[in-house]
């Protein structure tokens, strides 16, 4: 006889098989049945579903629950081959609810799931994670719940790690989980036990809330609590440890989720041997008192002593730890050694918590270290990533000499302040345009050294530390924002064959009107830029599509590499940075007239005719990219409604902006701290009576001769060396409120 092979059959093949053995017995298929899939989904206003089904035997169709019938309406009730069950479920008004349909031959049972969405949300909430409770038989202890589910579907469990029990009179209302407790004998410890409730939803799914009752020693000793202003009394710069009984309470409002918690440290700039602790930023947490009114930054040993949950209101066991504060204004506090295992009671504090909204201008000392939302704020300059950086010096190249980059937020109150964002976080350079839109940022208020943009390392009394990119909550359109632009150079545009410019040799504004050129000659020399948006490092070489984040009024990305040919000078070593021919940024290296005594200057004109508005203010970006340095280091900004001669017959008729120092680009294999890795943004409030003008001038020069030393080791004894000292410009704007 011919010998048959017997094939394994899936559950959707399900063609008979007919045959013998080599001893004439018959061969049959094995009883198939089964579904595609075993769960659907349906939203609360019901409808008809089709559910297929492959078998090849008789059976029967049934719901499981016999109140299910009341929603749920079977098509069919038998089948005797493949088929589809057409299902009709009613709307729902209630809670989710899941129906299970039964499908059942002789010798084979499947089921398939009907979840449906329902409008009214179950509520299974319980405040407290954890809570203390002392030594009185006659109190009735209480956690405040939200619960709208049947209370006799709730379970309630009382675990104890010993023997002895001692949690009684266990009550769950839908307002409060309630219990009393026998007194605690012991004069040493305190005791611990757990309240499990568990509920099983109307999809079937387990919900858990764990209640940790902690409860006193027999004299109702927990500890010894300090308040904010007690940790900040005894506070000292080189550190006040704490008694071993020491308690601190308040609201937990950082979270590490965006790697951007705190400050990481740079233990040396020299080539190839910087360590940066990035850990630290892991290690970071920030409290606020109860009262929202003060701050403090936590920092544990290690990260695994920093798994606090974002706004819970904690009581902590803080003994031992070191209370700090900074020898510098303002004065900053941080608790050094704290564990977030010693959290004697946590509950949500989400609602609870004292929420701050407030404007730059209004910042206070208080603020530092408390979670604030900046109200009414835009990035400053419209150009490039979070961080617009040569990644050559940062561990993406294994180079451990850069850990965070400030950019400029300003509001409509006309106040600036820098934002911090360290090179782990994830979303930095991450291929997306900056939002040019105005909105809201939350985040930390800090007080930072950055010896990169100065040389004691203060830049403004405060900064903010973002948390999520959620946070920085800003339109990404710049025609949602309370600021219009006057005049706004983004790369190099030059004029036409017909166009006409006042100054010599000038470039024209990207967006409104103006000009800019440069008092000792053309604006023909260019520089590096570091504004490519997308990811970056050592793996990442190879030409990108991102751009440098740009995006044009009319629509799509400022792209010069496609039309002139210069593709070569994009990202092509993974550092971030598009080559001069791009023209992104503009240089000049004659920056001192020996003859007169005084200083070249960036000139800018334009017009403000027919613009009437309470706030107009000034924002670039500059920094010295000199590799031999002698670049200016002291400068002033200065205007003028009746001139833009910058000769010295026509001084009387600038007036004064304000003053600022411009970093150098820091030098490969000697870098000082003082030395910046990318450009930085200035902003300046600009007088109103520039508005309204047919012409108004500004000029940036040098305010004296002072440069860094050659050596790159002092960062003004020197002087402006000509032909040598380049100073970079890569972005210049003037704004008006809307």
């Amino acid at each position: 006889m011919k010998k048959t092979t017997l094939l394994a059959i899936t559950a959707f093949a399900l063609p008979l098989l007919f045959s013998c053995d080599k001893n004439s017995h018959d061969v049959f298929a094995p009883d198939e049945l089964g579904m595609p899939e075993k769960e659907y989904y349906v939203g609360e206003d019901g409808g008809d579903i089709d559910i297929p089904f492959l078998t090849n035997k008789k059976g029967t169709i049934s719901l499981i629950e016999q109140e299910d019938y009341d929603w749920v309406r079977l098509g069919t009730t038998s089948f005797s081959a493949d088929g589809t069950l057409s299902v009709n479920i009613q709307r729902n008004d209630g809670f989710k609810r899941r129906a299970n349909i039964l499908f059942t031959t002789e010798t084979r049972r499947d089921t398939v799931a009907l979840m449906q969405d329902g409008p009214i949300e179950e509520k299974f909430y319980v405040s407290a994670a954890s809570v203390v409770v002392y030594n009185d038989t006659d109190q009735i202890n209480s956690v405040v719940t939200d619960i709208n589910v049947p209370l006799d579907e709730i379970k309630t469990e009382v675990r104890y790690p010993a023997a002895d029990e001692w949690i009684h009179d266990c009550n769950l209302s839908t307002t409060a989980f309630t219990f009393t407790t026998d007194d605690n004998p012991d004069s040493d410890y305190m005791r611990r036990a757990r309240v499990v409730l568990t509920y099983v939803d109307g999809w079937e799914a387990t919900q858990t809330n764990i209640i940790t009752v902690i409860q006193a020693r027999s004299d109702n000793n927990i500890g010894t609590p300090f308040t904010a202003e007690q940790l900040r009394s005894v506070a000292t710069v080189d550190g006040y440890t704490l008694p071993d009984d020491a308690l601190i309470e308040g609201y937990i409002v950082s979270t590490t989720e965006g790697a951007n918690a705190g400050d990481a440290q740079v233990d040396d700039y020299l080539q190839g041997t910087g360590v940066i602790d990035y850990t630290l930023t892991d290690r970071t947490a920030y409290l606020v008192s109860p009262d929202g009114n003060y701050g403090f930054r936590l920092i544990s040993d290690l990260t695994t002593e920093n798994e606090y949950v974002r706004y819970s209101l904690i009581c902590l066991n803080a003994g031992g730890a070191v209370v700090k504060k900074t020898d510098y204004e303002p004065v900053c506090y941080t608790i050094e050694g704290v564990d977030s295992a010693n959290i004697l009671t946590s509950s949500d504090g989400t609602f609870t918590l004292p929420r701050k909204e407030k404007s730059i201008g209004e910042l206070t000392d208080d603020d530092i270290n408390t979670l604030v939302t900046i109200k009414d704020c835009e990035i400053a300059m419209r150009k490039g990533p979070f961080t617009p950086v040569n990644e050559g010096y940062t561990s993406l190249h294994t180079y451990n000499r850069l850990a965070k980059y400030p950019i400029l937020i300003r509001d409509i109150q006309g106040g600036s302040m820098y934002m911090f964002t360290n090179m782990t976080c994830p979303y930095r350079r991450d291929g997306e345009t900056l939002p040019y839109g105005s909105g809201d940022i939350t985040g930390i208020v800090v007080h930072e050294i950055y010896k990169s943009f100065e040389k004691d390392g203060h830049i403004g009394r405060y900064q903010l530390r973002h948390l999520t990119r959620e946070e920085i909550d800003l339109r990404q359109d710049f025609t949602d924002n309370f600021s219009e632009i006057i005049t706004e150079f983004r790369y190099s545009k030059f004029p036409g064959e017909f166009d006409e410019t006042k100054l010599p040799n000038a470039i024209l504004a990207t967006k409104g009107n103006g000009e800019l050129c440069h008092t000792y000659g053309s604006v023909s020399n260019f520089s590096p830029s570091y504004f490519y948006i997308g990811k970056c490092g050592s793996n990442r070489k190879g030409k990108y599509a991102e751009g440098a984040g740009i995006e044009l009024d009319g629509g799509g990305i400022y792209q010069p590499w496609v039309d002139n040919g210069t593709e070569s000078a994009q990202n092509t070593d993974g550092k971030g940075w598009f080559k001069d021919n791009i023209k992104l940024s503009w240089s000049n290296k004659y920056w001192w007239d020996s003859d007169s005594g005084r200083g070249y200057c960036w000139l800018i004109n334009f017009s403000t005719e027919g613009i009437v508005s309470d706030r107009v203010s000034m924002q670039f970006a500059m920094y010295n990219n000199s590799q031999q340095a002698r670049s200016p280091r002291y400068w002033k900004a200065q205007y003028s409604l009746t001139t833009w001669d910058c000769s010295p017959e026509s001084d009387s008729e600038w007036f004064d902006i304000g003053e600022f120092t411009v970093p150098d680009v820091a030098i490969w294999a000697s870098q000082n701290d003082w030395q910046t890795l990318g450009t930085r943004v200035y902003d300046f409030p600009l007088p109103t009576e520039i508005l309204g003008k047919e012409s108004v001038s500004i000029r940036l020069t040098p305010r004296n001769n002072k440069a860094a030393a050659k050596s790159e080791t002092s960062y003004d004894s020197s002087t402006i060396a000509n032909n040598s000292g380049y100073n970079t410009m890569d972005y210049f704007a003037v704004r008006y409120n809307k």
